[in-house]
């Protein structure tokens, strides 16, 4: 099983822009320490779109992930509106098929159990026409994990602990969709 972890933005460009935070950065975290987890916890293999704070066009995902023959795709994204503005919201391609209906059901849960405990607000599963859903080959999803904007979870997104908890989330919901076997601990 082979699962695509996709940072989103990087290199030139930077995502949003807020609280002295760059999306780019928070995505590439949030996409290794998930890729982590899944290799340390589960029997899978984990391919990224981007290690390392470099450029990617959208289609230049969606063909590493197709290349490689993926079986999963996630990609991190970080919201921007306003200072007011709050939330997780997950994405799937309009034209779907039932199984990424379900990978965008269980990451969604997932990262919601752990965003409950920071009374951070659902935003719901959405379906829209992003180029690294639609031309992608396998189930895949896109979220989008707070406000960069909003003062309280910017400061969220500062602390490794909260990453590394949302990460996990993540992992565990992509493990879910995948059916994959947690790996015995010693």
């Amino acid at each position: 099983m082979l699962i695509a972890i996709d940072a989103g933005h990087g290199g030139k460009d930077p995502g949003a822009v807020a609280n002295g935070l760059m999306e780019k950065n928070i995505t590439l975290k949030l996409a290794l320490k998930t890729g982590d987890y899944l290799k340390n916890n589960y029997h899978c293999d984990v391919l990224y779109t981007r290690k390392t704070d470099v450029f990617l066009t959208l289609s230049e995902r969606a063909r590493i992930a197709n290349r490689e023959k993926a079986d999963l795709f996630c990609s991190f994204h970080i919201n921007s509106f306003s200072a007011t503005a709050k939330g997780f919201e997950t994405y799937r391609y309009p034209k779907a098929k039932a199984k990424t209906a379900e990978l965008q059901k269980m990451v969604h849960a997932e990262a919601m159990k752990t965003l409950q405990e920071h009374s951070i607000a659902d935003r719901g599963m959405k379906q829209k026409d992003f180029a690294v859903l639609r031309e992608t080959r396998m189930p895949a999803v896109l979220t989008e994990v707070l406000f960069l904007s909003n003062p309280k979870e910017a400061a969220l997104l500062q602390s490794d602990d909260f990453l590394t908890k949302i990460a996990r989330a993540h992992a565990d919901g992509l493990a879910q969709a995948a059916g994959l076997k947690a790996k015995q601990k010693c």
